[in-house]
């Protein structure tokens, strides 16, 4: 008995234009990023309630997810339950992972440019908790602060995470239309 080698031009897992693989790859690193660091911040408060004695979980949940904990404030005028900041990001993970299956690039394209735009919450609800307090009327030089510490990597990590994921998005489509042109 011989065995056939599947060809994939003829399953259709093959796209015309090139590297949609590691676009795709690529476009996930946002999505994924912020819902492992978005889930171990709510479990984090979630085990803190829990064991409210706990030094190592006060300073985790006060010094390194502590933009979680702002923006935790900055929605609990619109969203106050448990876990709202989990439940905000997983469709965005899931609508990454329907997009896969349904090979329809559209879907993890949303989900990544959405996961930088609740990336860029984030990073506004940090500020608007440290500029609160400095407020200046009629000043053209506002004072602006920046993050220090465990909030500057755990930013930094998030941007660039989903920037990764927003900018090969845009490059892809921007490759697909010049591909669909010529």
């Amino acid at each position: 008995m011989t065995r056939q080698w599947l060809n994939p031009a003829k399953l259709k897992l093959t796209t015309p234009w090139p590297g949609v693989q590691e676009t795709v790859r690529l476009q996930l690193v946002g999505p994924l990023l912020l819902l492992c660091v978005v889930a171990a911040a709510e479990s984090i408060a979630y085990a803190l309630a829990h064991n409210p004695s706990s030094a190592v979980l006060w300073y985790l949940n006060l010094e390194v997810f502590s933009i979680f904990h702002k923006s935790r404030v900055a929605l609990s005028g619109h969203l106050n339950f448990p876990f709202a900041q989990l439940l905000i990001i997983s469709p965005l993970t899931f609508l990454a992972l329907a997009g896969i299956a349904l090979r329809r690039n559209l879907l993890i394209a949303i989900s990544s440019n959405l996961t930088f735009v609740c990336t860029a919450f984030l990073l506004c609800s940090w500020h608007h908790w440290h500029s609160f307090s400095q407020v200046r009327a009629a000043s053209l030089a506002a004072a602006v602060r920046v993050p220090t510490g465990n909030d500057l990597w755990l930013l930094v990590l998030l941007l660039f995470g989903c920037f990764v994921s927003f900018a090969t998005s845009h490059v892809f489509y921007v490759r697909h239309l010049r591909f669909r042109t010529s």
